[in-house]
């Protein structure tokens, strides 16, 4: 682990301690990238919290073999999942949620038509990725948002580098076909 991903000694006294570090130092990383998988406020709310707690259950299974970031988005990955199998979200259609408009916009501090611009921009490439299917946005948000590396996100989603790789050039492709029809339409 490197030093950002090592929690201070002070805080293994405690279980509770080494959660609240935890929460404060990824928790809304964690709240953006199942936000963006599950496409739902509230629902990326309820995952997030799930996450957590499921870290604190077992937090003393964590070998530090690996960044706890890492295992974070795993678990994180792995409650999405369980979403995507749920009886709800297979009959029921999930909203896009405004929260995650309002999260992108915070970091534009552009003049007024420039920030318009780069807010439709970041609208039409979320609706984009929102568009695709869960395994291809987990490995696009992973990827590109989340900065990881091919071999990361494998570990992270359980499965091999060529899938990933394979999940990423499929989800390319399908964004590719996605804004030229836009264009054409």
């Amino acid at each position: 682990m490197n030093e950002a991903e090592t929690m201070p000694a002070s805080l293994e006294v405690t279980r509770e301690a080494r959660l609240k570090w935890l929460m404060q130092q990824y928790g809304e990383k964690i709240f953006h990238l199942v936000s963006l998988t599950v496409k739902n406020h509230a629902l990326a709310d309820d995952i997030t919290q799930n996450v957590f707690i499921k870290a604190y259950r077992h937090l003393d299974q964590f070998r530090g073999d690996g960044q706890i970031k890492h295992w974070l988005y795993k678990i994180a990955m792995n409650e999405s999942k369980k979403h995507f199998r749920s009886w709800s979200f297979r009959n029921i259609f999930p909203t896009m949620d405004d929260h995650l408009g309002d999260l992108m916009d915070r970091q534009a501090n552009n003049q007024v038509e420039e920030e318009i611009l780069n807010r439709v921009k970041r609208e039409e490439v979320v609706t984009y990725i929102q568009s695709l299917a869960p395994k291809y946005r987990q490995v696009i948000l992973l990827h590109y948002y989340e900065d990881l590396s091919i071999a990361e996100v494998a570990d992270i989603l359980g499965v091999s580098q060529e899938v990933v790789r394979t999940r990423l050039h499929r989800a390319r492709k399908q964004l590719k076909e996605i804004m030229s029809k836009e264009v054409k339409g």
